[in-house]
């Protein structure tokens, strides 16, 4: 799972993925479906039988706050560590 300070727009260009939520909540996207999210604790995972391909862009948010304390956020030197965690995802 990982969280970006971002705001997220992205288009599923090809195939089937999952968003699945750190409360276990999953939303499948199919082809010409938008992705628009700030902030999630998410992860992926393709659930179909094909290559799926999903084209991203992401604009930098301010620090997501809750309660006052301001929520952990993964940068570009988490992306190993969040790859190899999306590998184990059953």
């Amino acid at each position: 799972m990982h969280r970006t300070a971002s705001i997220d727009y992205g288009v599923d260009i090809e195939g089937e993925v999952d968003c699945v939520l750190d409360n276990g909540a999953t939303r499948t996207f199919r082809r010409g479906d938008i992705i628009i999210q700030r902030g999630t604790n998410h992860a992926w995972k393709n659930s179909g039988t094909e290559v799926a391909r999903v084209c991203f862009t992401l604009l930098p948010s301010a620090p997501i706050k809750v309660q006052g304390k301001e929520l952990e956020v993964h940068g570009m030197a988490d992306l190993g560590r969040i790859a190899e965690e999306a590998s184990n995802i059953v």
